[in-house]
């Protein structure tokens, strides 16, 4: 089968990447195709194993990591920049969540089921459903949560029979050989669980190889150019794309406590989160009491450029890439050029002499809180994924929900009050994949939640059951107990077939007793005599 790159794909998978030329897309096909092919060769003896099988290694997995949390966080630390508490809760605990969740629940969730039909004229058939491995599943994983992205798309993966192709950022190798050397200590084969490392060349790639899914995480631009990639040869996508999450302070709601998780869900990891709150919309009097709260939080918190500091003291580390730094300067210059004002700014502390440290000022961003935004300044309708938080006032809980669901993301959002019963309310106006209630961003990471977008932030689950399923084709075989009797509804019709047929809807879907019992002869008469035979 010979595949090229279309042009949507050339357009780079890191901003700032040079188009594939002709030479470069072939030597990018031709080396992912054989990762591709080691993976395949492993994949039928990984599946034979079986589903009990298979979640005991994840478990073990999950024992192996415990023990090397220290190391796999200060991976992260160093190739990421956030500071080492959030490596440890964002992409250490998480993971070990995940692979704790998948152990137990893997094996049932993966076991056929057997019902019997509910079609009267059928009650002799049962229905079962397999849950089949679809092959190689090829997973692309971002930098922002370089350990627990690519293990919770390599997890369930795995556990549900597939073999794996991985193409981590180039800019965080090191976290995914961590990852892929614990799941093969852990006892996944090596051709199993293959690492691809490369550019977004490779990782073009990878997805115009004979993959038989694709897992992706990262932007909107490039979820579509896969997307249309791989519609041509139906390849299944799951894409976890870009969000504008929207905030909503309602105006009973604790301020102080909106206010602190406001500032850690929009700011930790330098604000580098899809599901980060980049919207906050506060209603009436919330607005005047929130904002104060807001920048006295943002003025307490530290950016430092020191590389030792960011990973052990700092709040705010540098963001992944100077580029993603000029990206999130450019929307905010735009903004306040169109009207914005800068209601609140925390400046990163000097960079030290080291080289090391020169690299990390590159990459560092003030953080800065907005006001008097439109939602015409990109600020609003665009993805900011940097340290950035945005403030609007809503006259009332309709607009503030009008304004949260205009835009055409819908990744997730929250929604901040002390009734319960009226955040409940709000959040199920919401066009989210996932909403939650005085908090944000946390069930991104609880395994039990299906977590994904709507509209163009992206296709498909990662995480609980509905995560798992992502990663196996529903296979159904429908069996008769009765293997010599003729259907009722095969060739053979005679001039009483339509009273019989009529007779058999009254018995079966008749609305009074009556109507059912009256259609018991001619229903019998269809089951067990034929008019004739073919």
């Amino acid at each position: 089968m010979t595949m090229s790159i279309s042009a949507e794909f050339s357009q780079p998978l890191v901003p700032g990447m040079a188009y594939l030329n002709t030479g470069e897309a072939s030597v990018a096909l031709a080396r992912a195709q054989v990762a591709v092919n080691r993976a395949r060769s492993a994949q039928p003896a990984w599946a034979a194993l079986g589903a009990a099988r298979r979640a005991a290694i994840i478990a073990r997995f999950r024992e192996l990591l415990f023990a090397e949390r220290d190391t796999v966080a200060r991976a992260v630390s160093e190739e990421s920049g956030k500071p080492m508490p959030e490596s440890y809760v964002a992409d250490v605990a998480m993971a070990l969540e995940g692979a704790r969740f998948l152990s137990r629940v893997a094996e049932r969730a993966l076991e056929s089921h057997t019902v019997r039909s509910q079609t009267l004229a059928a009650w002799r058939k049962s229905i079962t459903t397999h849950h089949d491995p679809f092959g190689v599943i090829a997973i692309v994983s971002p930098w922002n949560y370089p350990f627990f992205y690519p293990a919770m798309h390599c997890m369930p993966a795995l556990v549900a029979g597939n073999a794996v192709v991985l193409k981590p950022s180039e800019h965080t190798p090191k976290c995914a050989d961590l990852l892929v050397r614990l799941l093969h200590e852990a006892g996944v084969p090596a051709d199993a669980c293959v690492v691809l490392h490369g550019d977004g060349r490779v990782g073009a790639g990878l997805v115009n190889t004979d993959i038989d899914k694709v897992m992706f995480t990262g932007s909107e631009r490039t979820g579509r150019s896969i997307a249309v990639s791989c519609a041509p040869r139906f390849v299944p996508v799951s894409l976890e794309l870009g969000g504008s999450d929207a905030a909503i302070v309602l105006d009973d709601a604790d301020m102080d406590h909106a206010a602190s998780g406001i500032l850690w869900t929009r700011f930790a990891n330098a604000g580098q989160t899809c599901a980060a709150t980049k919207r906050v919309i506060a209603v009436g009097r919330a607005y005047d009491e929130l904002l104060p709260r807001l920048a006295r939080g943002l003025s307490q918190l530290t950016i430092a450029a020191d590389t030792l500091d960011f990973v052990s003291t700092t709040d705010i580390g540098p963001m992944v890439t100077a580029p993603q730094r000029a990206m999130i300067m450019e929307q905010i210059d735009e903004a306040v050029a169109q009207g914005a004002t800068v209601a609140a700014r925390l400046a990163p502390n000097a960079a030290g002499s080291s080289s090391a440290s020169e690299r990390a000022h590159d990459r560092m961003a003030a953080a800065v809180i907005l006001t008097d935004v439109t939602p015409a300044m990109r600020v609003w309708n665009e993805e900011t994924f940097g340290p950035v938080l945005v403030v609007m006032k809503a006259g009332s809980e309709a607009e503030a929900i009008a304004l949260a669901n205009g835009t055409r993301y819908g990744l997730s959002g929250s929604v901040w009050t002390k009734d319960r019963a009226r955040g409940v309310r709000v959040a199920s106006q919401l066009e989210s994949g996932t909403a939650a209630i005085n908090d944000a961003v946390t069930p991104a990471g609880l395994p039990e939640v299906a977590f994904g977008g709507v509209k163009a932030s992206g296709l498909g689950r990662i995480h609980g059951v509905e995560g798992l399923m992502e990663c196996v084709r529903s296979r159904t075989v429908v069996d008769d107990a009765l293997t010599g009797m003729r259907q009722p509804w095969w060739f053979g019709y005679g001039p009483d077939s339509v009273s019989r047929l009529d007779c058999y809807l009254r018995l079966s879907h008749g609305n009074s007793w009556w109507q059912r019992l009256g259609g018991i002869p001619g229903t019998l008469k269809l089951l067990l005599r034929p008019e004739r035979r073919v």
